[in-house]
């Protein structure tokens, strides 16, 4: 299972980590690294988030990441 979660480090950080738990593989889309960090360091299972730092208000750059 997959998912992706666009800002995944703010008021969907909870979010993020219980699709971890539940056995998902994340992609989180986020723009600062220090909350990225956070979530990381709270997540059971590392192997399972993609991390993507970047402005998604930016579509190409996000499109070329998520390609």
């Amino acid at each position: 299972m997959y998912a992706l979660v666009i800002g995944g480090t703010g008021m969907l950080t909870d979010v993020s980590l219980w699709l971890v738990r539940e056995g998902y593989h994340v992609s989180i889309v986020a723009r600062n690294r220090e909350r990225m960090e956070r979530l990381i360091a709270r997540a059971a299972h590392l192997e399972a988030i993609t991390p993507l730092l970047v402005d998604y208000r930016d579509h190409d750059v996000l499109c070329s990441l998520i390609h």
